[in-house]
């Protein structure tokens, strides 16, 4: 008997499963802010040079510091450079001496301090900022990888409960490292752990419930995510320091350290492996919660016959015919939703106002994008609104480029950016949900993984791209928008060639084919 026809007997979304699957959503806002927090400890603020007698030059009162000022008849002081000026010839450009700073006064009508400020990142170092960043996050193509590697092997629990162990060790101790290469490190190791931790949370829920529900637990964890983000600005309008923000968000993480002892493997997972007595003593308390106790035995769990347990690994998605192409397609498209969404988001971040507040509203526009998928999600299916979601996104990506082009007005485009990340986000959400069905129990975490890491390959690209393509200089900024909205038209027509996976089972092996619940 499949996994989900025992759910349709003992309850496919109970009290214990709520309870479990609830548990597994909390650590996701700590993960949206540790996917984002570079934004605030590497923020680069306004700063002059101080290279002579700062103390008198500037009276640090909180203002925003111009690019350039006048401090006297004899020095000019920019970013990177003082000038000093020889008195008697001023108008000749050989009689000015360009001296670099020493140090700098740094703008803290943002932040306080930030790890670039601290470290004087700028100028001739401003290059080190963004190869940190890049380090940085490549932990979350490792990251992708290793945990579906270890979830598919070792289980989800054990994934899960270790890495959250980890990115607050990771994490706090960042916010005390003394150089660039530890703070990397460090860092480097926490992304790395957040990105196991909401994979293996959105594989665990999803395999704690029936076809039914699966619904709710693949979009309600998006929620979660979302509410990270805007705690995140709160922290950082009430912090504004980098070692400080950096220990509030990573120090709760200790609070999951309980997690070993509250929340079950997935019993789908033992299935797969062979140990259904484990699985039983789980399915067991869904059942008790639900008041159908006594009405599954363990003979009932069984696998295929011809189907080996447990020795299924990540290159298994490689060997049939079925599974590549399913790969290629869900790794193809999850590659130019990172390209779509760091695209809006590059537009959105260069609106003018406060920064806490456009931090805000960028985590407050995905909330609509979400509701908007549980009325729609069973009743068109996962290709339609997809595309739909991915098409609207690509529209107005095409949009904002030639807004870029002809006209250049900021309003009407971060109005259109904000617009087309609502189809983005739809089709970020559907695509988690969808590639999560698509995939057998043995290979689940592993393909979610091979997707992920595709995703992150295209965030670390964004930027790459963007200042290629902003070379060409009769198109600047709207070559980048309009590749990439195009890209995402294309990428979202490729899963035409997938098969649709609303109201059914989802594969617990890889011979066996999916079946319709019974109604």
């Amino acid at each position: 008997m499949q996994f989900d026809a025992i759910l349709d007997i003992v309850g496919e979304f109970g009290s214990y499963q709520k309870r479990v699957y609830f548990l597994l959503c909390l650590p996701v806002m700590c993960v949206s802010m540790y996917d984002i927090i570079s934004v605030y400890l590497m923020f680069t603020p306004l700063h002059r040079c101080s290279t002579l007698n700062a103390e008198d030059v500037y009276n640090n009162n909180g203002n925003t510091i111009p690019y350039e000022v006048n401090i006297s008849e004899e020095y000019k002081y920019g970013e990177c450079f003082v000038e000093a000026i020889n008195n008697r010839s001023r108008a000749q450009v050989s009689n000015i001496t360009r001296l670099p700073c020493l140090s700098w006064t740094y703008d803290q009508t943002v932040f306080t301090s930030t790890f670039v400020s601290e470290h004087n990142l700028i100028c001739d170092d401003s290059s080190v900022s963004a190869y940190m960043q890049v380090a940085m996050h490549c932990g979350s193509i490792v990251g992708s990888l290793l945990q579906g590697i270890i979830s598919d092997r070792f289980g989800r629990k054990t994934t899960f409960c270790g890495s959250t162990t980890m990115v607050m060790l990771a994490g706090v101790g960042s916010a005390f490292s003394t150089n660039l290469y530890l703070f990397t490190l460090l860092r480097f190791i926490q992304t790395i752990c957040s990105t196991s931790i909401y994979v293996t949370a959105f594989v665990l829920g999803l395999e704690l419930v029936g076809p039914s529900k699966r619904l709710w637990t693949g979009i309600l964890i998006n929620y979660f995510y979302t509410f990270g983000l805007i705690i995140l600005s709160g922290i950082g309008y009430g912090l504004r320091n980098w070692k400080y923000i950096q220990i509030a968000c990573s120090a709760p993480a200790a609070i999951f350290l309980v997690y070993w002892w509250l929340i079950p493997e997935s019993p789908r997972w033992l299935i797969s492996q062979g140990k259904q007595k484990e699985a039983m003593s789980i399915i067991l308390k869904i059942a008790k919660s639900n008041d159908r106790q006594d009405i599954v035995t363990l003979e009932q769990l069984t696998t295929d016959e011809d189907e080996s347990v447990g020795q299924h690994r990540i290159w298994h998605l490689l060997t049939t015919r079925v599974l590549l192409l399913r790969s290629l397609v869900i790794g193809a498209n999850w590659f130019v939703i990172a390209l779509a969404y760091y695209g809006f988001y590059f537009n959105a971040g260069n609106l003018s106002g406060d920064f806490y507040l456009n931090q805000l509203i960028s985590g407050l526009v995905e909330i609509p994008a979400t509701f908007l998928l549980l009325p729609l999600l069973d009743t068109i299916g996962r290709m339609k609104l997809f595309i739909l979601g991915m098409c609207f996104g690509g529209v107005f990506l095409l949009t904002t480029g030639l807004v870029e082009l002809f006209i250049s007005d900021n309003i009407t485009t971060v109005v259109l950016a904000m617009l087309g990340k609502l189809g983005v986000t739809v089709g970020f959400s559907v695509m988690y949900l969808w590639a999560a069905e698509l995939f057998p129990t043995p290979l689940r975490s592993s393909a979610m993984g091979l997707g992920c890491a595709c995703s992150n390959i295209g965030y670390i690209l964004t930027p790459y791209i963007v200042q290629v393509t902003s070379s060409v200089s009769t198109l600047e900024k709207a070559l980048p928008l309009l590749l990439v909205g195009g890209l995402s038209l294309a990428a979202s027509f490729m899963t035409l060639l997938l098969p649709e996976t609303a109201n059914e089972n989802l594969p617990e092996t890889l011979q066996r084919n999916r079946r319709k619940p019974k109604r």
